[in-house]
């Protein structure tokens, strides 16, 4: 199969200077030529700040900790969630958290910690189903936890993101579990589809999510809802924090 980008690649980043090097052909590989890959510098997108944490625009890339952390705004307090994240140009009518991160951003941050995405080009295109309108096929992918950094009585308190979220079924939070990294889909038009109106993260199947949740759950549209009882307050700043489950 083939990955945009694979571990070892990423097990390269032996000095800054090789961080940068890499970020700058992620993202003109990944833009292909849009404005972004032709008008920003890579010392522009990426920023160092310690030896083992870099700023890819407003995210924080932690390599030791393995964790990507995204700022995040509340963008429902209750009703039915379908997203868990999205750009404001998204499906903000159902979903949980917004960002001003673009998918473009999120996928590249997770391929700089060396995670794997489920949607592959296959080397043989006989593999392709003739039937869908993309090029990319479903393989074995990488899983992460999520957690939400939100102030609550002065303090800065991490939770994990199920804590936001209500089971219809139980009235309850949801149950953790583990959140799948699917990444960008490649229509057959040979356009990799990361644009603005792209959900990021969803909890309904959504076929060019980047992120989804890794439960049958995620085939039922009205089973999920934003945990009042979470005290959730719409338009607070929050962290997302993405935690790798690689080794």
């Amino acid at each position: 199969m083939k990955h945009i980008f694979n571990k070892q690649q990423t097990d390269k980043f032996l000095s800054f200077g090789s961080f940068v090097t890499f970020i700058a052909f992620a993202v003109s590989f990944l833009a292909g030529r849009s404005v972004f890959a032709q008008n920003q510098k890579p010392t522009e997108v990426l920023t160092r700040i310690s030896e083992d944490t870099y700023m890819l625009k407003d995210m924080e890339i932690n390599t030791s900790k393995k964790t990507v952390t995204i700022p995040c705004t509340i963008n429902m307090a209750t009703g039915l969630i379908e997203v868990v994240l999205c750009r404001p140009e998204g499906k903000t009518h159902e979903s949980l958290l917004t960002t001003k991160i673009s998918a473009l951003e999120f996928q590249t941050a997770l391929i700089l910690l060396g995670l794997d995405p489920v949607n592959e080009l296959p080397d043989d295109s006989t593999k392709r189903d003739p039937l869908s309108p993309y090029k990319t096929i479903e393989t074995p992918g990488d899983s992460v936890l999520m957690f939400v950094e939100i102030e609550k009585e002065g303090k800065l308190i991490r939770e994990p993101i199920e804590s936001f979220l209500r089971d219809e079924r139980t009235k309850t939070a949801v149950k953790r579990c583990t959140w799948l990294f699917k990444g960008a889909v490649t229509h057959k038009s040979n356009h990799l589809l990361v644009d603005p109106n792209v959900t990021i993260i969803s909890t309904y199947f959504d076929p060019v999510a980047l992120m989804e949740i890794n439960s049958s759950a995620k085939y039922n549209d009205e089973l999920f809802y934003a945990n009042e009882a979470a005290g959730l307050v719409k338009g607070q700043q929050v962290k997302l924090v993405i935690q790798s489950l690689n080794n």
